[in-house]
């Protein structure tokens, strides 16, 4: 992945860098007593993958909390909420994840939703959020300990769902505002340093295993433990991903916060992570809203430029809303206030774009960093005919020469384990097919094949240009003399395989900085 896209047939690492690239006969001269030598016998070798959206310490989720994912009936969903809290005693909340159609099931039951909750977890609060986590299902508890009755306003960003006829809140809350009032107001509001430190322990075993080497986290609260957790690892040398972080940057602050964000930016700065991000949110999932009065995005963006932040957006959009539209008019903003500067602003998902706003991305140098897994779902198969060109860029960024970049934004599907495997995003932005069931004769039947991506580009979008936009260029994301020996072995060259069959090829190894972070145990090359 350097400038030619060249290849080579060996690479010689020391001291965790890349000494060496070229041919066999050339590698020899390296060659000594104590050398390992690996023959990969024509495996496919590449730079490490970098995802560029993902909430890695969300796994503490999987780890921590009850997982409703599994159950698919009322019935079932309470007679496992039953049995977790019989299985603790002593707990002084429930917390735990899924139930994303509760409000299906609340309507089939006559309830609102929090009674569905009251009815097994009556005495303490209860809060489950959903699998996109923009959401949050909570028990009649959990209203009263953060005072939340029909007279509390939404608040800026959010909503507090309400009964239509009493006004009294059903037991859901969307966006992020929101879901604080009730999240800061628990015995715990957030994991421990100790079981940050577990997750994220736990989280580079899977990242090993998916090839990641690299990865940006921005991350969705005001949370200090995780720092905590991040600086001790790191502190241990038991991190063996790169890692950029983005702090959450509250919209009902704007600007009052960021003396508060440059403190925790100085305060926390390792060796294998750092913080130089915000992250902000335009809008949310399902709603036609706006999370930022528009005034103070642009000042609150322009203000964080100014201190040297790069700011990081989620734009999801709508067919006819297009919040990248408005984040795009701050960031032009921002950059006539302070002048411009390598920035390297960051709008993520951008599932609705103006077609004419793609251009604004390379005049304004800002990254796109949509999740290209996303690409073969059925979220959009409704939009029809010259409607799809607003949707799902991925080619129109390439052929602008935008350096994008691909990303999983785990956990907030579902299906999260398949859709952080890079090679499942490296399959669909090249097929914008579902990658279980496509087949090659299927390729002929997107609807709108313009964004289709190739495979080049798409393995671009996850090496060099990921580096770039977490300022790496220079040590990672290519397989050049100098950078470090980030490197995964596939088991087949994905140049020379049908493409929709890339989603299965299998990582062999995986190593970061020159160490073998994973072995798959079908690979016999390495030795003992």
């Amino acid at each position: 992945m350097n400038k030619n896209r060249s290849w080579a047939n060996a690479v010689a690492v020391k001291d965790g860098k890349i000494v060496y690239v070229g041919n066999n006969k050339g590698v020899a001269s390296f060659k000594g007593t104590r050398t390992r030598v690996i023959d990969l016998k024509g495996k496919m070798l590449m730079p490490g993958f970098i995802d560029s959206h993902n909430h890695a310490y969300l796994m503490a989720e999987s780890l921590f909390w009850l997982s409703l994912n599994p159950y698919s009936t009322v019935e079932k969903r309470q007679q496992a909420i039953k049995d977790y809290v019989k299985k603790h005693p002593n707990m002084k909340q429930l917390r735990g994840v899924g139930w994303d159609e509760i409000n299906r099931d609340s309507k089939s039951r006559g309830l609102a939703p929090k009674e569905l909750l009251d009815q097994v977890v009556p005495d303490i609060p209860a809060v489950f959020i959903a699998n996109s986590h923009h959401s949050i299902l909570v028990n009649s508890k959990a209203l009263e300990m953060a005072g939340i009755d029909k007279n509390t306003p939404d608040p800026q960003g959010g909503t507090i769902e309400r009964d239509p006829k009493t006004g009294e809140p059903t037991g859901i809350l969307h966006e992020f505002s929101a879901e604080n009032l009730v999240i800061k107001a628990l015995p715990q509001p957030d994991f421990t340093v100790e079981q940050f430190k577990k997750t994220l322990l736990s989280w580079q075993k899977t990242a090993a295993e998916d090839g990641i080497t690299s990865v940006f986290v921005p991350v969705h609260y005001p949370t200090e433990n995780l720092l905590k957790a991040f600086k001790e690892l790191d502190h241990s040398g038991k991190l063996t991903v790169r890692y950029d972080l983005g702090l959450w940057a509250d919209e009902n602050k704007g600007t009052e916060q960021i003396d508060q964000l440059k403190k925790l930016r100085d305060q926390y700065q390792g060796k294998l992570y750092k913080i130089d991000s915000i992250k902000i949110f335009a809008d949310g999932v399902g709603e036609n809203k706006l999370v930022w009065n528009q005034n103070v995005l642009e000042k609150t963006v322009a203000a964080l430029d100014k201190e040297g932040f790069r700011i990081y957006v989620h734009a999801i959009g709508n067919q006819g809303f297009y919040p990248s539209h408005n984040v795009l008019n701050a960031f032009e903003y921002a950059a006539k206030v302070n002048g411009e500067r390598d920035s390297r602003h960051v709008i993520t998902h951008l599932d609705w774009v103006k077609e004419e706003d793609v251009p604004r991305f390379k005049d304004l140098g800002v990254i796109p960093a949509p999740q290209p897994a996303w690409f073969g779902k059925d979220w959009y198969d409704h939009i029809k005919g010259e409607k799809l060109k607003e949707v799902n860029h991925m080619n129109s960024y390439f052929k602008a020469e935008i350096p994008v970049v691909s990303s999983s934004d785990f956990p907030s599907t579902n299906t999260f384990k398949r859709d952080m495997y890079p090679l499942t995003g490296l399959e669909v932005g090249i097929t914008r097919l579902d990658p279980d069931h496509t087949t090659e004769a299927d390729l002929n039947k997107v609807e709108w094949p313009k964004e289709k991506a190739s495979l080049q580009d798409m393995i671009a979008s996850y090496t060099i240009n990921g580096a770039h936009l977490i300022f790496q260029e220079n040590e990672r994301g290519s397989i050049e003399v100098g950078k470090k020996a980030d490197l995964v072995v596939l088991d087949k060259n994905l140049f020379k395989i049908p493409v929709t069959t890339i989603g299965e090829v299998k990582v062999l190894l995986t190593m970061f900085e020159g160490k073998e972070v994973f072995q798959h145990p079908a690979f016999t090359g390495m030795p003992n």
